[in-house]
């Protein structure tokens, strides 16, 4: 990983920023307030995926936003966001942070410069990672669930970030904030889901989908598969084999896992941790569709999600390539499908296995040549000697 890696990510991100003088110009006009404008900016359609209008209709966001400009104060946003998937199909091998997870962040920063230039405190996102909250489904390790909060935590402070992001262990808080309301819920929708009844807890939820996620999320690196295992069991449609020795135990795995994960965002739901922690917060969601009866702001992690791309960046692993114009996008991909790819270069972080991007080769050739340590594994294809290096 270089420099000019950071400077390629935040080109990927040149295209969700608004054209303020326009987007201002346009308000005035309208006759919005100071609070009414900086929720049209926060609810733009190139920020989050939620009807505009029905984000900005919010009375409760309104009224919060007012409430925080009397004040002077940060404008809260509480948005569950970072988690850990041991699906090595996904991550092959990563624990800690990628490009995904700095996009992540780089994108809270661009849209918090853009609400400054409206209202000069900004916003203050309490970004909460459920990575440990989900370890009882996904039969996450301790060990990588510390991992990669600590990595996350550290690319806020490397990003310089931490005036506008704060990091919070779901699961930590439900223990020290929210006890013993949660396990009381836990339990009793537990005791629901594990009868059978949750179709009728979830009456608008697509089931088939959300355990198709939940098959590409339960924890197969102890199952040390190879690169053709991964194609066989999570691969393609096409490249699928069910009579795979481990198919079926990778379903019975799925259905406790589905259970469980069921549960959870059920009672995380019922316990509303948003409004019980940060009354005066605004609610952000990675998934459409409202929270609590209210359209929350469907917070994009990075310009292309619900676009081009619907993994979140911790689904897999970021692909930087270029559109139709030319111009650097990110998107995340499954990195069973990236291994492996000659036209791709694999950049990695502080000089280990841990993955930060997928490169198209004429973008990496762009950025110039560089002097490495060691060849395999980084910007060199497995298949090839390496090429000349100043």
């Amino acid at each position: 990983m270089q420099p000019q890696d950071a400077t390629l990510l935040v080109a990927c991100l040149a295209r969700a920023a608004i054209n303020l003088p326009e987007f201002l110009k346009d308000k005035r006009k309208h006759g919005l307030d100071q609070a009414e404008t900086v929720l049209a900016v926060l609810a733009h359609q190139k920020f989050q995926m939620n009807p505009v209008t029905d984000v900005r209709s919010e009375v409760a966001w309104q009224d919060r936003i007012r409430a925080a400009i009397e004040a002077n104060r940060e404008i809260e946003v509480v948005y569950p966001q970072f988690c850990v998937i041991p699906n090595a199909p996904k991550r092959y091998t990563n624990m800690g942070f990628s490009a995904g997870e700095d996009c992540t962040i780089e994108f809270i920063k661009l849209i918090n410069s853009q609400v400054k230039a409206v209202y000069p405190p900004g916003i203050r996102v309490h970004a909460i990672a459920d990575a440990a909250l989900y370890g009882s489904a996904f039969h996450t390790h301790q060990t990588e669930v510390d991992a990669y909060f600590e990595s996350v935590e550290q690319r806020i402070q490397a990003l310089n970030a931490a005036n506008c992001v704060s990091l919070h262990d779901y699961a930590e808080v439900l223990r020290t904030k929210c006890r013993p309301d949660y396990q009381v819920q836990y339990y009793e929708i537990g005791h629901q889901v594990w009868k059978g009844k949750y179709e009728a807890l979830l009456p608008d939820t697509d089931l088939e989908t959300l355990r198709r996620s939940v098959r590409a999320s339960v924890n197969t690196r102890r199952f040390q598969l190879s690169h053709k295992d991964h194609l066989q069991l999570f691969g393609p449609i096409s490249m699928r084999n069910t009579a795979h020795p481990y198919h079926d135990e990778i379903e019975t795995m799925t259905d406790i896992a589905f259970k469980e994960l069921i549960t959870i965002r059920l009672a995380c739901g019922a316990i509303d941790i948003a409004s019980r922690l940060w009354p005066q917060a605004l609610r952000a969601t990675c998934h459409k569709g409202p929270k609590n009866g209210r359209w929350a702001l469907g917070l994009k992690p990075y310009p292309e999600y619900y676009g081009a791309c619907k993994l979140l960046p911790y689904h897999g692993m970021p692909l930087i390539t270029k559109d139709r114009n030319g111009q650097p996008r990110l998107e995340i991909k499954p990195e069973v499908l990236l291994r492996g790819r000659d036209d791709l270069v694999r950049v990695t972080s502080d000089g280990n296995d841990e993955v930060w991007a997928y490169v198209v080769a004429e973008l990496d050739e762009e950025l110039g040549e560089f002097d490495y340590d060691r060849f395999q594994g980084m910007r060199v294809g497995e298949n090839y000697p390496p090429r000349a290096y100043r």
